[in-house]
């Protein structure tokens, strides 16, 4: 139990850490480790809400993990359906795309600071708008879960 608290703990941990280095990011202008940052923490919350649901994504393909979520929250008795609607996992699979084609043109064409900035700013507000929603859906999974064990 001490080792999963410290997991957690160092996660905690790592994740404000790098909260606080996308606002830099995007303060001081340096758009692609905004961009950067912001898909690993999509990533790490995607990753989070299938293992809450109980379905282990070991791909580390957000694409793949945004659909199974959206498959998952189509069932109307299923939780993640309340916080993870299709109009959320749609802007991030657009998101996705854009940042993928943006990190593969990087060195074949010529980028401007206007695109970076629209994608990271548009990837910082996708990114508060999961973590609020995984948050909620982490509360209530927990609430579930300890009503459950409250019953037995």
């Amino acid at each position: 139990m001490s080792e999963l608290l410290s997991g957690n703990m160092i996660k905690y941990y790592n994740y404000k850490e790098q909260m606080g280095r996308l606002k830099k990011a995007l303060l001081y202008e340096f758009y692609l480790e905004a961009i950067f940052i912001e898909y690993a923490i999509m990533e790490d919350r995607t990753e989070a809400i299938l293992r809450y649901e109980g379905n282990e994504c070991k791909s580390q393909n957000i694409g793949k993990k945004l659909n199974k979520i959206k498959t998952i929250s189509r069932d109307k008795k299923a939780l993640p359906g309340k916080y993870f609607d299709d109009a959320l996992v749609d802007r991030m699979m657009i998101w996705k795309d854009k940042r993928n084609t943006l990190i593969h043109a990087l060195v074949k064409q010529q980028l401007k600071t206007e695109e970076l900035k629209a994608l990271a700013e548009e990837g910082n507000e996708l990114v508060k708008e999961l973590n609020r929603r995984s948050q909620n859906y982490k509360r209530e999974v927990e609430r579930k879960i300890k009503k459950e064990n409250d019953e037995v």
